[in-house]
């Protein structure tokens, strides 16, 4: 009885020590304070700014482009035939006058043919005439005189002129004005055979060689006016405004020095939708200078006062800026007096007022900056 009882109060013991146990764990874990926790302070993101600063900007719009021959002949084959050698070779950098032969293309055929047809007109003429002294006898004499001029080679004289429209449908029936036109069709494709220098000039690609056969389309080479270059650009479409025919400018290259005279010779007419710029054409006089050659410049464009100028890149879609006070971005309205393909000018700034210069991706006013000058 007495190891009952023992066994019994040592088990209502362990049950009491057991309960207040976790009842005292309880109140110590809800007597615990949580600690504070420490929020990451937010990073400020590094933007280039400049100070604005309210005063005249001179609008100059820079231009680079490359040189090109005013000038320029590409020369095709439009017959067929072997190259024959010439009294002056045809090679990159000789220079012919105008009216030089530049390439002569082997004629035999179609002088052979010529010869042919001639003859062939000739013996018709020679049927012509008798018959003329009867149904027409007051133009005999004309049409003798002509038989006796015409060689069997030689340049065809032109035809006599018709005294009425019942001397041109007797002729037109007997085929001689069929053959006449026929023998100058082929006077015209022989000139083809013979390629002269339309202008004083120099070679500036050659392709091919005496003894090439060549067949119609055939490229020759490209025949230029050294003297006469132009330079071709392009300006942005809001910029075409400020420029006119007639401005001049200088220009320069970063191979080597010296400067030239440009003068804007036309525009182009339409607006390339890629890029939304207008062709400028600018003539370029001086020595030193090449067909291809890159050269730049700007073109001055008169100034706006109380304004500033800043990267097109800064300008956000709604036209306005962003700019930092107290380490924050602040949206400022602007209004645009100009667009150009790098630089804006812009008014409704104050001066020392910082902006900034970067196009932010995801950036929100009140967003924490440092600003850096560039």
């Amino acid at each position: 009885m007495n190891d009952l009882l023992k066994r019994r109060l040592s088990l209502i013991l362990g049950l009491l020590l057991i309960v207040g146990g976790v009842g005292t764990c309880k109140k110590l874990a809800g007597s615990k304070a949580s600690p504070p926790r420490n929020e990451a302070p937010a990073q400020a993101r590094a933007v280039r700014t400049i100070a604005a600063q309210n005063g005249p900007v001179r609008l100059s719009i820079p231009i680079t482009g490359r040189l090109r021959a005013m000038d320029r002949m590409v020369l095709t084959a439009e017959v067929s035939g072997t190259l024959q050698r010439t009294g002056k070779a045809f090679r990159e950098g000789v220079a012919f006058n105008r009216g030089e032969v530049l390439f002569r293309i082997d004629d035999g055929e179609v002088r052979a043919q010529i010869n042919a047809q001639q003859s062939a007109f000739l013996r018709t003429l020679v049927q012509l005439v008798p018959d003329l002294r009867i149904d027409l006898p007051e133009q005999a004499a004309k049409w003798d005189a002509y038989l006796k001029s015409v060689p069997v080679e030689g340049q065809l004289p032109e035809l006599p002129k018709l005294a009425s429209e019942q001397e041109r449908n007797y002729l037109a029936g007997r085929g001689v004005l069929d053959q006449y036109y026929g023998i100058r069709a082929l006077y015209e494709r022989r000139d083809k055979y013979v390629i002269t220098a339309a202008f004083d000039g120099v070679v500036a690609a050659a392709g091919v060689e005496p003894g090439t056969i060549v067949t119609p389309g055939t490229r020759l080479g490209e025949f230029i006016a050294p003297g006469s270059l132009e330079l071709e650009t392009a300006i942005g479409a809001g910029e075409l405004a400020l420029v006119k025919v007639g401005d001049t400018l200088r220009l320069t290259s970063s191979e080597g020095p010296g400067s030239w005279n440009g003068r804007i010779i036309r525009t182009g007419e339409s607006i390339d939708a890629s890029t939304q710029t207008v062709k400028l054409f600018v003539q370029v006089t001086g020595k030193g200078l090449r067909d291809g050659q890159y050269l730049s410049g700007s073109i001055e464009a008169g100034s706006l006062n109380d304004a500033v100028s800043v990267p097109r890149s800064a300008l956000l879609e709604d036209g306005a800026l962003y700019t930092v006070a107290d380490s924050a971005l602040v949206k400022q309205p602007v209004t645009i007096l100009h667009q150009g393909v790098e630089q804006a000018v812009v008014t409704g700034l104050s001066n020392g007022q910082v902006v900034v210069t970067d196009r932010l991706s995801g950036a929100f006013e009140g967003m924490r900056v440092a600003p850096v000058k560039p």
